[in-house]
């Protein structure tokens, strides 16, 4: 269908109305593979993105500025529990993909067979369709091995310490084959290098038929009769991001890909109730600094390159790179002695733990935003814990003459493995650790079962027909590793399905 435009006014405001056989909410890794795949199938697909398309050019160096344009409050969304989880999601074309160091992680096996004995999602992650798949999206967006040339000091440092220890270290896999380690991904990459949705999948959907509209926040499906057949919404105001108008969107297929906290939001706005909005989980994670003798230089390598993944006792290590700003806020201390650390500030290297919590919130809507609950068990903590110690005892193997734990109640300062093991006998509870979570899983289950799911393994809505749900809401576990990647798997097995679907349609 062609584009069906008219601007009109209500209540003095404008007001837009289009229609589109297959409609997108939401451009990160899910829904811009969804767009992508039904795109390149004849499908007419129009996408629709709160945030701003931005031009990478355009965008600020300093990571402060950079995210603050590019993600949901500036970076500080968080949830209401009394220790607060930030909780950190992309609000552009692209969405997460266009601030992330696009990690590469395929479904780990473990996870992909649990899915199918205790979900029944056999169809959706079969083994022959996902390798498939897996190799052309990994084809698509140059999928390579970081380079030993490319892991900078700071990822360097940690394959030394992984050797030293005996841990499964490795160069991180990520989306980013002609990378020139400018250790700028939370910018978006200079040269676009990095194959995040904006650059890759967004625009080759358009060049394959499908439009886009930015600055479009949907609040709700509309629904006739049991069907989804369009979404209602509001028109944002490029420069103040305020509502301007209300918009309307007729469709025969609606899929939803807002993102694990914004997606559950829109559904049960749209009247959806059952599991919606809950089993929210994700990899909360934190971070350590150490400070070595000899420069770092933080500034230079992949902002994320080396790892080392721990997935039997539940976390993963990962390289971590800031620039000087932010690095700054991390040293420990006031004063003169702030000031004398700072005078070093090219000789440290930090080092985070992302840990695969047993912990289930749920996401609701609420007065000001969303209203995110989730409180980690004490078998969290303790995995934690576990974590920090392992990155402490890491970063020491590798040298450092300091340890800054950045957690309260502990020593401000490590200078010793022996006052490392000491500060390990002491209790870690969740209100002495500031912790944040970019990996969210949840809020719109798949499943066989109505009753413990939201979406069917085709991720169409149990509920309400020609809705879909594609992103990675509809996982019913967390995985341990980065999941972009598993994300954009689902959703070209799911959109592949909606595209044959169409077509046996139109055959009958």
């Amino acid at each position: 269908m062609g584009l069906k435009q008219t601007l009109v006014s209500m209540f003095g405001k404008p007001v837009w109305e289009d229609r589109a056989h297959t409609l997108v909410v939401g451009t990160g890794a899910g829904g811009a593979t969804a767009a992508r795949v039904l795109a390149a199938q004849g499908v007419d697909v129009l996408m629709l993105e709160e945030g701003p398309k931005l031009v990478t050019a355009d965008r600020p160096r300093d990571v402060p500025a950079a995210l603050a344009s590019t993600m949901r409050e500036g970076g500080t969304q968080a949830s209401g529990d009394l220790s607060p989880l930030v909780v950190l999601q992309g609000k552009c074309v692209g969405g997460s993909t266009a601030i992330n160091s696009g990690i590469i992680w395929r479904m780990p096996e473990d996870v992909r067979e649990d899915w199918i004995r205790n979900h029944g999602l056999a169809s959706l992650v079969d083994a022959t369709e996902f390798e498939r798949i897996y190799d052309v999206i990994e084809e698509d967006l140059e999928v390579e091995e970081t380079r030993e040339d490319l892991l900078g000091g700071n990822g360097a440092l940690m394959a030394k310490a992984s050797k030293a220890l005996g841990l499964p270290g490795k160069p991180m896999t990520r989306n980013a084959g002609r990378c020139e380690a400018n250790g700028e991904c939370l910018q978006g990459c200079p040269n676009e290098n990095r194959q995040s949705m904006d650059v890759s999948y967004v625009p080759r959907a358009i060049a394959d038929g499908a439009r886009l509209r930015t600055l479009a926040r949907v609040d709700r499906v509309w629904i006739e009769n049991g069907r989804a057949v369009g979404v209602l919404g509001m028109a944002l105001d490029p420069e103040t991001r305020e509502p301007v108008g209300r918009f309307q969107v007729r469709a025969e297929n609606v899929v939803v890909a807002a993102g694990v906290v914004h997606t559950p939001i829109i559904l049960r706005r749209s009247g959806l109730r059952g599991q919606v909005g809950e089993r929210f989980q994700a990899h909360p994670g934190a971070a350590m600094l150490g400070r070595f003798d000899e420069p770092v230089r933080m500034a230079y390598g992949a902002t994320q390159g080396y790892e080392v993944p721990m997935r039997s006792r539940g976390f993963k290590v990962e390289s971590l790179s800031l620039p000087p700003e932010m690095l700054a806020a991390r040293l420990p201390g006031v004063g003169a002695e702030w000031q004398e650390r700072m005078k070093h500030l090219d000789h440290y290297a930090q080092w985070c733990a992302q840990v695969r919590m047993e912990a289930h919130g749920r996401i609701r809507p609420g007065l000001l935003g969303p209203s995110i609950s989730f409180a980690p068990t004490d078998r969290d903590m303790a995995k934690m814990k576990d974590a920090f110690v392992t990155i402490g005892r890491m970063l020491f193997a590798a040298g450092a003459r300091e340890v800054y734990p950045g957690i309260d109640g502990y020593p401000e300062v490590l200078r010793t493995e022996d006052e490392l093991e000491h500060a390990a006998r002491l209790p870690l509870g969740r209100n002495q650790v500031h912790l944040v979570a970019s990996h969210l899983f949840g809020t719109a289950v798949a499943g066989a079962d109505p009753s413990r799911s939201v979406v069917d393994p085709q991720l169409q809505s149990h509920q309400v027909s020609g809705l879909y749900v594609m992103d990675a809401s509809v996982f019913p576990t967390n995985m341990g590793v980065n999941p972009q990647h598993a994300i954009m798997a689902v959703v070209y097995r799911a959109a592949e399905q909606l595209a044959a679907s169409r077509g046996r349609r139109r055959a009958a």
